[in-house]
């Protein structure tokens, strides 16, 4: 078939599918599996219950993984031998929300336009339902590709069960290629395909100068400040101005984007003030981008 044809076709499909793509993810933002609220539990296994039932209708295979914390759906549609396999990640727990802040109740999605109000519409139950969508099309339209589904609902909480998880279904997610659809689009008005994002990792310091709490009053002149020892420990480590890391070693294995990264980056649609606006932030680190 030409790209043209192609392109059509797609197009038409997404016009065709949005009425139903809306309910679809309608009947997730509705079920409020916050996973850090232990309460919302039999909400979470309603989420992953649902979207089982939502895989099956769109002709393809799935499961519930249980781990030692909430449980995983897994997916897929059938097999093209041959074929190399995708496997694309999503999350479909979510933040809690303060009903107060929000101008329309968070757990019940409202449509005005083409926005989408409601936790869970984009991070992460909508690009999960999006990539869900594209793949029963690739199937039906037998497109060389096999694509797997992985959809934790522990994501919010760091993932404590994930680790677990992985590695008690190795068969289950062997694949080519790994896709994480969790990211953002720079600019509303260009999708972009993000490929990094900053890491985390947590570190827990202690340092001990005494065996009981005491009066600053009386011991504050000679009696060492923890507190104060490791805030220039901190300070030694990272420098909170420029963002740069003096850990030794940090950097090892890092390189500088190339050129044809930057452009690429500029092209996509950054805007500083439109970013400062976007995460309400009043002042950056830098003002040169």
């Amino acid at each position: 078939m030409p790209v043209d044809s192609q392109t059509s076709q797609l197009v038409q499909y997404v016009s065709d599918s949005r009425k139903t793509y809306e309910a679809d993810l309608k009947s997730l933002v509705d079920i409020a599996g916050v996973s850090m609220d232990p309460e919302r539990k039999p909400e979470i296994l309603r989420t992953a219950d649902s979207a089982v039932a939502l895989i099956k209708r769109m002709g393809g295979n799935a499961e519930i993984v249980q781990t030692s914390g909430d449980p995983v759906v897994i997916g897929s549609f059938k097999e093209v031998p041959g074929a190399p396999t995708v496997l694309v990640y999503n999350h479909l727990d979510v933040q809690p929300a303060d009903a107060a802040e929000w101008k329309t109740p968070p757990f019940e999605m409202s449509t005005d336009g083409d926005t989408y109000r409601g936790r869970g519409t984009t991070d992460d139950k909508g690009p999960a339902l999006a990539v869900l969508y594209a793949a029963s099309y690739a199937s039906e339209n037998q497109f060389p590709v096999n694509i797997k589904f992985v959809w934790e609902l522990e994501e919010e909480i760091g993932s404590p069960s994930f680790e677990e998880f992985l590695k008690q279904n190795k068969a289950k997610l062997s694949c080519d290629s790994i896709v994480i659809s969790d990211t953002i689009w720079v600019s509303r008005e260009r999708p972009a395909i993000p490929y990094g994002l900053r890491g985390l990792q947590g570190v827990l310091l202690k340092l001990k100068t005494g065996v009981k709490d005491v009066h600053s009053g009386t011991t504050g002149g000679l009696a060492r400040n923890p507190i104060g020892e490791l805030c220039k420990l901190i300070d030694q480590c990272y420098d909170a101005k420029t963002g740069q890391v003096n850990i030794p070693g940090f950097y090892d294995g890092a390189r500088e984007p190339s050129e044809e990264e930057g452009n690429q980056f500029v092209k996509s649609g950054f805007n500083i003030e439109n970013f400062k606006k976007a995460h309400e932030l009043i002042s950056l680190r830098t003002d040169d981008a």
